[in-house]
């Protein structure tokens, strides 16, 4: 059996965390480490982690920080975590943005089954052991 890749998600939507946990736990592909509300609150949860998560989702609109500033920050301190935006937005600056800020992809959130998929397919080199 492969190993899980760690993974933390951010988005203020509850409705949206309690779908990605369901989804997480019947792909099997990943283990959900927690969920935050906002930018502030990951950043000091990845502060207080004794172990880093491998991946964080994050959503491009969450209060305290927004995703860009978090996904900055994320960056700084925290480089070896690989950071995925996962938005609602349309709006092509935004996300350009997003990806210059530490974004290596932004994933739209119709479709959030294949977006694991498409993460797990993206790191499986990486972080084959």
């Amino acid at each position: 059996m492969e190993p899980k890749l760690k993974l933390v998600f951010a988005d203020d939507c509850v409705f949206q965390q309690a779908m990605m946990k369901l989804l997480i736990k019947r792909m099997e592909i990943f283990d959900l480490y927690f969920t935050c509300n906002d930018g502030a609150e990951l950043i000091e949860k990845l502060a207080d982690a004794e172990v880093l998560p491998e991946i964080c989702i994050l959503d491009l609109h969450i209060p305290n920080m927004g995703g860009i500033s978090t996904a900055r920050e994320i960056g700084v301190r925290f480089p070896e975590i690989k950071i995925f935006g996962y938005t609602a937005s349309a709006d092509d600056e935004e996300i350009e943005d997003f990806k210059r800020h530490g974004a290596s992809h932004v994933f739209s959130k119709t479709d959030p089954a294949a977006m694991l998929i498409q993460i797990k397919t993206i790191l499986k080199p990486v972080f084959t052991r």
